[in-house]
């Protein structure tokens, strides 16, 4: 049981340590992941990310990325075998608790219509020729001007 606190409390570091997830390897390496049943104390940490009553896209996505990181890890120290728990774990969080938020976003659909961005490549190629422009017309008017 202890384990299972411990598992808890070292993902609420991870989830909530400011510098990100990235920085934190040292906690991941703190997990201590051996069965399922460990990988379920995770769900504390996934059920805290909503803990204030606000749902939103970048908390589902920073609860995703949360169990991307984790089972990264588990691959890495060759517990492969709690990926599949993990990842049903964050489903049945989602499903459980967010059903009613998913359904109103219209699911995946209404992420992607969320996170939509306009052509960004045209809009850099926009700038990009906006630049040479001004510059060109600089250019032109230095050699004038001399």
């Amino acid at each position: 049981m202890f384990g299972l606190k411990r598992n808890a409390v070292i993902g609420l570091n991870l989830y909530c340590g400011g510098a990100g997830l990235g920085a934190s390897g040292g906690m991941l390496r703190k997990l201590d992941i051996k069965n399922e049943d460990d990988v379920k104390s995770l769900s504390r940490v996934m059920v805290h990310v909503f803990s204030d009553g606000v749902t939103n896209w970048g908390r589902i996505v920073t609860l995703i990325s949360f169990g991307a990181f984790v089972a990264k890890h588990l691959k890495s120290i060759n517990q492969e075998s709690c990926i599949e728990p993990l990842a049903e774990s964050i489903t049945d969080v989602l499903v459980r608790t967010k059903r009613d938020w998913l359904v109103k976003q219209r699911g995946w659909d209404g992420f992607v219509e969320f996170f939509h961005v306009e052509d960004l490549e045209g809009g850099i190629r926009n700038v990009l020729l906006a630049f040479a422009g001004v510059a060109g017309v600089g250019a032109g008017l230095a050699y004038l001007i001399r």
